[in-house]
């Protein structure tokens, strides 16, 4: 049988305009026109305002950086979508945006429950470790196998699910744009030697898995953050993402049936496209509403003001994903030679993103006043320091993190994390809840008490490494 050609449509442009002479030309395109642009209009007013309120309100930023993304998909989403509608010969360059952002708001909510949970990993375990139950059994239409959440890797688990889309969906956008660019990709077909078909199913698993992950893991915290709300959050974010996908999938299968009829300026894929956008845009406003109360910023209120430009450019900055990808690569090799995990906190750990802003604050400060000709010790927070006096309150918390958050056994390793040293909006709110300093007696005590206790740690860590070192080579460990 002579493989199926893909058909190229007409590139043929409405003549008529909807405003000539004085009248209005009511046609059905520039109905749905002007019905998506008020609706995405109106869905991106109410969604700009709400971020603007947590922006203003930004006390929490562990929890509201979060937020504010899942916040911007409504804008992302109308906006896309119209732009589609009205431009439909480029709208599949205008739907790698959304497609991309929507990998990037399915991690930004799971990272969001995980906040919800817990400040730290052991705190999130010891939450879920103590609900009473170890092993349950997985949700539809996996039931009939159990999941122990109280193991050491249920979490990273759960994490790779979802990063995996995070990496999937952007790799798989590129890809049909380069196709489309080289005439391979036929968007407007399902055919076995064109790249739609591939990168669909392709997309249609990944997408799977993490929402999967996703759902899995919310039933199982769903107790724990009660106080939070979180089914109507939930409800909004998978909503969202279940329409986009699915509407669009079962319109282009009805489009590929026949069931629309092309007319003399639109064809059947350009129907499909229009029909799919303005359901979007008026789903948008209702979810825009929706998220005024599931994700309403009144808890954060403290009467206390911040600058909305900073609370903005902390909440975008992307540095927390590029270090999860990293992580993700690195804990993969870690399982796939049988070593122990680590534990990292990352970005959701106060202690650990405090400790290096100040560092960079201090990393700054040495910069402007110079510090060429100085000894510099061998004690870390001095040596960030770079100066003769250091704030004792920041000079615990630096030892205090220095001794619980050490990096795992040197080693050559294929992946390196990214760093963390980013300032973040905490700080200020840290700077201003700081207590009063300790008396230089009293502070000289508990200062030999955290380095002898930081030498203990190093010098578990050292006899544990020779352990690991000494293990039998004869099989993996797990």
């Amino acid at each position: 049988m002579a493989p199926r050609e893909c058909p190229v449509p007409v590139d043929t442009t409405d003549p008529s305009k909807f405003i000539s002479g004085g009248s209005i030309t009511w046609k059905r395109h520039y109905v749905g026109w002007t019905v998506a642009g008020v609706c995405a209009l109106v869905a991106t007013l109410i969604s700009l305002q709400l971020m603007y309120r947590h922006a203003k309100n930004y006390t929490n930023p562990s929890q509201q950086r979060h937020i504010i993304r899942i916040l911007f998909m409504i804008p992302i989403y109308a906006i896309i979508s119209f732009l589609s509608y009205r431009f439909y010969q480029e709208a599949i360059y205008y739907e790698t945006i959304r497609d991309c952002y929507e990998a990037f708001v399915i991690y930004s909510f799971f990272v969001l429950l995980l906040t919800y949970l817990g400040e730290n990993t052991e705190e999130r375990k010891n939450k879920i470790t103590g609900q009473g139950q170890e092993r349950r059994k997985l949700v539809f239409p996996l039931n009939c196998f159990y999941y122990d959440p109280s193991s050491d890797n249920f979490l990273h688990y759960m994490k790779y699910g979802i990063l995996q889309y995070v990496v999937v969906k952007p790799l798989m956008t590129i890809a049909a744009v380069v196709l489309e660019y080289k005439g391979l990709y036929c968007e407007y077909i399902y055919a076995v030697n064109y790249g739609k078909l591939y990168i669909t199913i392709i997309n249609f698993v990944s997408v799977t898995i993490a929402m999967y992950c996703l759902v899995l893991f919310y039933v199982t915290i769903k107790t724990e953050i009660a106080s939070h709300a979180p089914f109507l959050k939930f409800l909004c974010v998978k909503l969202v993402i279940f329409f986009c996908f699915w509407q669009t999938w079962i319109l282009g299968v009805l489009g590929n049936y026949g069931v629309f009829k092309a007319t003399e300026y639109w064809s059947v894929f350009n129907i499909e496209i229009g029909i799919s956008a303005l359901a979007i845009c008026v789903e948008m406003v209702i979810f825009s509403i929706l998220h005024i109360v599931s994700f309403t910023y009144k808890p954060y209120v403290t009467g206390e003001n911040t600058r909305v430009s900073k609370a903005l450019g902390d909440a975008f900055n992307p540095v927390d994903l590029v270090r999860e990808v990293g992580w993700a690569c690195q804990d993969i090799y870690f399982l796939i030679r049988g070593r122990e995990l680590p534990v990292r906190d990352g970005h959701l750990s106060g202690e650990l993103k405090r400790a290096n802003t100040i560092r960079a604050q201090n990393r700054r400060t040495k910069g402007r006043k110079g510090s060429s000709g100085r000894n510099k010790s061998d004690d870390p927070s001095a040596l960030e320091a770079g100066e003769k006096t250091v704030d004792p309150n920041q000079q615990a918390l630096l030892a205090h993190v220095d001794g619980n958050n050490t990096a795992p056994a040197p080693g050559p390793y294929p992946f390196t994390a990214p760093g963390i040293g980013q300032e973040s909006y905490e700080m200020s709110a840290y700077n201003n809840h700081l207590p009063s300093p300790a008396p230089p007696a009293q502070y000289q005590q508990q200062l030999q008490q955290q380095q002898q206790e930081h030498q203990q740690q190093q010098q578990q860590q050292m006899q544990q490494q020779q352990q690991y070192m000494n293990r039998p080579t004869d099989g993996y460990q797990y």
